[in-house]
């Protein structure tokens, strides 16, 4: 689970960042859903939330160097149509607290554009997902039909291609929430420490290992790591459980 690249926060250094997708090249079997999964390498999926600008300007063209591909969870309200005259050095100079707050993505367009997300979808290297319309957190809404099934149609709408899978936004559900996501979606991500056998995941969530603030390119992903989330994954039976009751409005 990744955000930003070169942002204040939830975000990683360009250096760093791409030496971990050189380190990922080298060593994985890189998948999207509904891939089949190798039993030779171990297999990872990437995915990156929010569909900030800096996803264009500094993943996107990495993403092609090295030949991989992504996840790209996208909020419809906060995608316009293109950047107008606002500058690159504005979009990604916005704190990432700010992006989705009042009109600050009118303002300074901090996300990408949808011509920017036609452009990348339309490469083997992005595959778009939803993150609901407005990214609210499912929990505190009275309106999650309408934030799952929105955002889909949204998207498949402007960019033409099916959208399969969803994020949770901020990792937040329940049982209720989720099959309402499950009625629209074949795939949900969420967070968590572990590995996931098949593409179900827990209970059909795949739980995600964050991966911002990366101290190196490589011990995330060490063999010693790859081994604890492996072990660790029982914990996540117990997660799901208890997001599962997790009470909502």
């Amino acid at each position: 689970m990744y955000h930003h690249v070169e942002a204040d926060r939830h975000s990683n250094s360009l250096s760093v960042f791409e030496n971990h997708l050189r380190y990922i090249h080298q060593h994985f079997n890189v998948v999207l859903p509904p891939d089949v999964l190798s039993e030779d390498r171990p297999n990872i999926c990437m995915v990156f939330d929010d569909a900030g600008y800096s996803f264009y300007k500094y993943v996107f063209p990495l993403l092609r160097q090295f030949d991989l591909r992504v996840l790209l969870a996208v909020s419809p309200k906060f995608i316009l149509e293109s950047s107008g005259s606002i500058d690159e050095v504005t979009r990604l100079g916005v704190p990432a607290e700010e992006m989705m707050v009042g009109d600050t993505h009118v303002k300074a367009v901090p996300f990408c554009t949808w011509k920017e997300l036609l452009e990348m979808s339309k490469t083997s290297n992005v595959k778009i997902a939803s993150h609901a319309y407005s990214h609210s957190n499912l929990l505190e809404s009275t309106e999650v039909e309408d934030e799952v099934k929105r955002s889909k149609e949204l998207l498949e709408g402007r960019l033409d291609r099916a959208v399969d899978s969803f994020v949770y936004p901020y990792g937040q559900f329940n049982a209720r929430i989720a099959r309402s996501v499950r009625r629209h979606h074949r795939y949900s991500f969420a967070v968590g420490a572990g590995d996931n056998k098949t593409w179900e995941g827990i209970g059909g969530i795949l739980f995600r290992i964050a991966a911002d603030n990366l101290k190196d390119p490589v011990s995330l992903l060490s063999g010693k790591s790859l081994r604890r989330y492996k072990y660790l994954r029982f914990r996540l039976y117990a997660k799901k459980w208890y997001m599962d009751r997790r009470p909502s409005v």
